[in-house]
């Protein structure tokens, strides 16, 4: 199974998962989708396999928007993205606090 990190290295939440996989072993793909944004595919497939209410996807804004303006919104503003955001190969969830990826990786 390979995990996936949607990183943002300036969120020191983010740098904790990142960390806490490593002191782990725990094999891994980052994503900096600061560096390489999500495509609209890549931001339906996070919304349609996310692992609770989509607007807790957001940081801020947005909360009042219809599916498709939604999944725009969040394309064209991708730092909006609450982060960090991790793929257990099935789901995507944000990781706060970034212990909580401890269980995502024991219950895969």
């Amino acid at each position: 199974m390979t995990f996936t990190l949607l990183h943002n290295k300036n969120c020191s939440k983010s740098r904790s998962c990142v960390e806490i996989l490593n002191q782990n072993n725990i094999k891994f793909e980052i994503r900096e989708y600061m560096k390489k944004p999500l495509s609209l595919s890549e931001i339906k497939k996070l919304i349609s396999k996310f692992d609770g209410n989509k607007f807790d996807l957001l940081r801020s804004g947005g909360e009042k928007l219809d599916n498709k303006r939604f999944e725009e919104f969040l394309f064209k503003n991708q730092t909006n993205l609450q982060r960090p955001i991790f793929f257990n190969g099935s789901k995507y969830f944000v990781c706060r606090p970034p212990n909580k990826i401890l269980d995502l990786i024991r219950h895969d």
